[in-house]
């Protein structure tokens, strides 16, 4: 082999490593379907906690809202709160309310998952460090939940998301462009 075919051949491997760095995701040259990108993501993990907040936490906590500031009926919600000592229960427990149900819809569309993994973490933090008497089921559905919180927010929404579909966040994580003369 001369030296200019070594050369080529350098500047070759290097411009391929060079797109294997810069390429995020699988293989470019396979047919990709959305199914099969479904469960290749964490879209699995965030579409099923956030129905499962919805189910049994969301649902049942914003009608309980609804019907303690609309009906002016009483919540049990409320009365927890103020055993516990948090200030201002008539206020907070329906914004507990209205955040649980919210981070539910967010995670099932996967819209802003990010912002709302970060927003549901205090909710989560709150809840352990003000009802360890709640019961060790609640206590471990905080746990799962504050883990896929943490989890979503390291790695975001999937692919099957609405971040995706609109390019949200994905600028956040490119290398910024070089321009020429700078």
């Amino acid at each position: 082999m001369n030296p200019s075919q070594v050369t080529s051949s350098n500047c070759h491997q290097i411009s391929n490593f060079q797109i294997m760095i810069d390429y995020v995701g699988g293989n470019p040259a396979a047919n990709h379907h959305p199914l099969g990108s479904l469960f290749k993501t964490i879209s699995v993990l965030r579409i099923g906690a956030g129905v499962m907040l919805m189910t049994r936490h969301g649902w049942t906590a914003a009608t309980g809202a609804y019907q303690l500031i609309w009906k002016e009926q009483s919540w049990d919600w409320v009365k927890s709160f103020l055993d516990v000592g948090i200030p201002y229960p008539a206020v907070v427990a329906p914004t507990v309310a209205l955040t649980v149900a919210v981070v539910a819809l967010s995670w099932i569309t996967g819209f802003l998952t990010r912002l709302f993994a970060v927003i549901f973490m205090p909710v989560l933090v709150g809840f352990l460090i003000f009802a360890p008497q709640a019961g060790s089921i609640y206590t471990e559905a905080a746990w799962l939940y504050l883990f896929v919180s943490f989890t979503l927010l390291l790695f975001g929404s999937g692919a099957i998301s609405l971040d995706k579909l609109f390019n949200i966040g994905e600028r956040w994580s490119r290398r910024p462009k070089k321009r020429k003369g700078w």
